[in-house]
């Protein structure tokens, strides 16, 4: 019998969708895709980079939906055909479905030659057929008409897992469940937190609405902007070279504050990983005081300094480890924050792959690790000092089921209401809870949950 041999995938790619093609077979593997993207971008003209990354991203949030469009034209399974060819039709099929500049012909075309390109022999005969099937057709087929479940019908609508779908549906009812699905589908703005240390707020966003049409504050956090649109590459906008702004969702800048040290105070980022949250502190703290940024990840602590000199800051003081190893002497702290490894799916926004990369039964592990990383933690703070825990993500399990559990295992402290240690700003965040959960469907941010625990 013959191997079918498949072309090899290292070809470098020459243009936007050859990029894209080759970042989603990586991020079926389990790569990031904006790795991905930074790899098989280089050489290629910025409109070509940026079509590459709405393609990616465009695909990883609307999969499911694609791949049961392209069922109802195929005699066999989407799953069961080549990666490359399954690729080629999903970057296809989403021009033709969301990308109103692009015209049919140019979608159904290049497509075609990916397959060529990068496909097994006489793959492309396929995708051209599917493709030109698809444009040919009076109207896509309605996934209200399918006969689904209301928990399938959103699943396939929105492109989630069912399981995702569900558990929304049974914490929020089905219509706030699906208002959370469709906000998980919207293209975020780019949040930036200024650096107030270099420059005010409001320079800063005078100095980029010269380049942009809209520019804004974030409500809640006095911090942030929001940018609308094609940004570009973080690094060429307005005031990136003199440190005036870091990348930063809202919902995490304003965890950040929550554990913003006071005077003298040490304070320890126990899950540091690229220190966004360690340098926003350093940018708030007195100059008595002193942070600690702690992570197993040498590659992730490795990026903490440059940023933070490119900011003209302190950089934090950095230790390799992990917070279960018990690497500081008990009682060093005022303040601990533990941002804790979570299911992430506060951020499907702005990470799509997380739909495809997180499983239902990654949660109570997780739930557990975060406990764990907790009563590690509780062991560093001292009396009266506190110990801020964040998480992005909404499930019951890690958010107050963590809690519960801590203050069950930890008489010595209490929760404490996150509204008496942030800005009348975000107070509208709060309302009457003790804890914080933000949305993206509510708040336009990051789904986060913070608490804030006080020992006695």
């Amino acid at each position: 019998m013959t191997k079918v041999r498949r072309k090899s995938t290292q070809t470098k790619p020459k243009n936007a969708r050859a990029a894209a093609l080759l970042a989603l077979l990586d991020t079926d593997k389990g790569r990031f895709p904006e790795e991905s993207l930074e790899e098989y971008n280089i050489g290629l003209h910025r409109r070509d980079r940026a079509l590459a990354a709405a393609l990616v991203y465009g695909i990883l949030r609307h999969r499911t939906r694609l791949e049961w469009t392209l069922k109802q034209f195929l005699s066999s399974p989407a799953k069961s055909l080549d990666p490359v060819v399954l690729g080629s039709l999903l970057i296809g099929l989403f021009q033709i479905i969301f990308l109103d500049r692009v015209p049919n012909s140019a979608a159904v075309n290049e497509s075609v030659n990916l397959s060529k390109t990068f496909g097994p022999p006489n793959s492309s005969k396929l995708v051209n057929g599917v493709l030109r099937a698809i444009t040919r057709a009076e109207k896509l087929p309605d996934i209200k008409e399918a006969g689904f479940s209301p928990i399938k019908e959103l699943s396939v609508a929105t492109s989630h897992p069912e399981w995702m779908v569900r558990r929304w549906v049974d914490q929020l009812g089905i219509d706030e469940a699906a208002r959370v699905l469709e906000a998980n589908n919207q293209v975020p703005p780019l949040t930036l937190r200024v650096n107030t240390t270099r420059i005010s707020r409001d320079d800063l966003a005078a100095r980029l609405k010269e380049r942009f049409e809209k520019v804004e504050p974030t409500p809640f956090s006095p911090h942030g902007l929001r940018i609308y649109g094609a940004t570009g590459i973080i690094s060429e906008l307005p005031g990136f070279s003199q440190g005036f702004f870091t990348v930063q969702d809202e919902a995490s800048q304003i965890a950040a504050l929550l554990a913003r040290p006071g005077e003298g105070e040490k304070t320890l980022d126990a899950c540091a990983g690229r220190g966004g949250k360690s340098i926003a502190l350093s940018s708030m703290a007195p100059k008595n005081s002193s942070i600690w940024a702690l992570d197993p990840s040498r590659d992730q602590l490795k990026m903490i300094s440059p940023e933070a000199i490119r900011l003209r800051l302190d950089p934090p003081r950095i230790i390799q480890g992990s917070l279960l190893e018990n690497p500081f002497k008990s009682e060093s702290f005022e303040l601990v924050l533990v941002d804790a490894p979570c299911s992430n799916l506060g951020a499907i926004h702005r990470r799509p792959d997380v739909k495809w990369l997180k499983s239902e039964s990654d949660i109570k592990p997780l739930s557990e690790f975060q406990l764990a990383l907790l009563q590690a933690a509780a062991r560093l703070v001292l009396p009266r000092g506190r110990l801020v825990y964040s998480v992005c993500t909404s499930t019951e399990e890690e958010t107050l089921g963590v809690v519960k559990a801590f203050t069950a295992k930890n008489p010595g402290f209490r929760v404490a209401s996150v509204i008496d240690f942030l800005p009348i700003s975000t107070h509208p965040l709060v309302g009457d809870r003790e804890t914080l959960q933000t949305w993206p469907h509510k708040h336009q941010m990051d789904g986060f949950f913070v608490a804030v625990f006080s020992r006695d």
